[in-house]
């Protein structure tokens, strides 16, 4: 399992986010905020969140490829 926080600043890196999940469509992606578990491939399920804070990004079933985790730097919470 992989974990992470991530931060989205807005509505234009919430489409980042989702366009570049889109390049692994066959892995499970996870944004977590409080009760709620969403599909990181999906973009309503994104800005249904509340994104004003950090949300946890998880890979549940593997580790993810390297070139994943380097793609998903951009949008890591330093914090």
């Amino acid at each position: 399992m992989y974990q992470t926080k991530i931060f989205l600043k807005d509505l234009s890196h919430v489409k980042d986010l989702v366009e570049m999940t889109a390049k692994y469509d066959k892995l499970k992606i996870n944004l977590i905020s409080d009760i709620y578990t969403i599909d990181a491939h999906s973009i309503i399920g994104i800005v249904s969140l509340d994104i004003s804070h950090p949300v946890l990004l998880e890979v549940p079933d593997e580790e993810p490829p390297a070139e994943f985790i380097e793609d998903i730097k951009r949008f890591v919470f330093e914090g």
